[in-house]
């Protein structure tokens, strides 16, 4: 099984793909896309290069679930406007259903089980979490 995990932080969508083959073992497949980046919300063509590069990400590894932590849209630790735009282009994406997992979930699942999947960068580690309790749960 295939699995991509998001984390959208303020500007940018970082992204962790990963599977698990017959004999139980973690593969990494999300090579050298690590996260996409937007700088200007407003300009069109950053705008349709985002989807079109994460839309071709997840055609790459053709996951069998995509998943995105969800974020607070209201009260004191609401996200940002952008960052819900990116959501948005990400669930454009029309092979697959993208869901949503809250944080909570994720920290109660880690109460009850470790992460055993070794990972390069620290920006990546909410991702990879989400990607593994994809495939665990």
């Amino acid at each position: 099984m295939k699995v991509i995990g998001i984390e959208i932080e303020k500007k940018r969508a970082v992204c962790f793909a990963l599977e698990q083959d017959s004999q139980g073992t973690y593969i990494n497949l999300t090579g050298k896309f690590r996260y996409l980046e937007i700088q200007e919300d407003q300009d069109n063509g950053e705008i349709r290069n985002f989807q079109s590069a994460i839309h071709a990400f997840f055609n790459s590894i053709s996951p069998d679930a995509i998943a995105i932590i969800s974020r607070q849209p209201k009260g004191k630790f609401s996200s940002s406007t952008f960052s819900f735009k990116l959501e948005g282009l990400i669930q454009c994406y029309d092979r697959l259903e993208v869901e949503f997992v809250s944080p909570r979930t994720l920290t109660a699942y880690y109460k009850k089980n470790s992460l055993t999947v070794p990972f390069e960068n620290k920006y990546q580690e909410n991702a990879l979490k989400l990607a593994n309790y994809l495939l665990n749960r």
